[in-house]
């Protein structure tokens, strides 16, 4: 394991060591996307379905709260439909909740002897137990 560890080590120190001069280096020109389209991008990328959930939480009980005000009640609707839709997003995964995929590091297999954190299930349990989280 330690001769493992030993050699990624040097790897990585011969890669710095041909790694070449940023100021030697001539920088490839920035690419502009579509007009207006990187700033948009930008902002897109910021955004989490966290993000989204908590957003349309919010606009859900304003306009619970302005239920008088015409128009509120579709917006209750639409905020509940993008929250509906950021859950259903954020609950979905892309092969990792399945659990059948093969872990690796720099295109090894690698092994660990299971789920560094426990489901909260399990969580409850233990607490429940009064056992420390393992």
């Amino acid at each position: 394991m330690a001769d493992r560890i030993e050699r990624e080590i040097e790897e990585i120190l011969k890669k710095i060591e041909n790694f070449p001069d940023r100021k030697s280096g001539r920088q490839p020109p920035r690419r502009k996307g579509p007009s207006g389209g990187g700033v948009v991008q930008r902002w897109l990328s910021r955004v989490s379905l966290r993000k989204v959930m908590i957003w349309a939480l919010f606009l859900v009980i304003v306009a619970f709260l302005l239920r008088p005000i015409p128009g509120a009640y579709w917006l209750l609707i639409g905020a509940l439909v993008v929250f509906g839709t950021a859950f259903i997003l954020s609950t979905r995964g892309t092969g990792s909740a399945t659990g059948n995929y093969e872990k690796r590091w720099r295109g090894q297999p690698i092994d660990t002897p299971g789920p560094s954190d426990p489901s909260w299930p399990n969580r409850i349990k233990a607490f429940l137990k009064g056992k420390k989280r393992a």
